[in-house]
């Protein structure tokens, strides 16, 4: 049932009511369908990969010395005024970045954002 910005659908006399975006009338979920233990297993999944290129990030060189005009490509904020965990993190290929930003790149693409030479965990 469309009830202006919500979509109510009754499945087996269970109720869930769903914001929609005002740009799609057919954005649901179908409850029939839903798997409620993959949704949770991508998620503990995601969890882990952040994790594993946050440790790879972590042993990374931390570059203390830069210079005041050097920004980090990624967010575009100088290394000397980010308000980070302070950390500016050298990958192999030289490029520099903070520890925050290359950690979150990392988890979606394993290559520098600059020159796209791969970042592999095992170098």
């Amino acid at each position: 049932m469309d009830n202006g910005n919500v979509i109510i659908s009754e499945s087996n006399s269970n109720f869930a009511v769903m914001p929609l975006s005002a740009s799609s009338s057919n954005n649901f979920i179908d409850l029939e369908v839903f798997d409620l233990d993959e949704a949770l297993a991508v998620v503990e999944e995601t969890g882990r990969v952040f994790a594993v290129w946050k440790s790879f990030v972590s042993n990374l060189p931390t570059v203390k010395e830069v210079k005041e005009d050097d920004v980090c490509s990624i967010c575009m904020e100088g290394f000397l005024h980010h308000n980070s965990d302070g950390e500016n993190k050298r990958v192999p290929c030289g490029h520099m970045y903070h520890s925050n930003c290359i950690t979150l790149w990392l988890e979606h693409c394993n290559s520098c954002p600059l020159c796209r030479h791969r970042i592999s965990l095992h170098f």
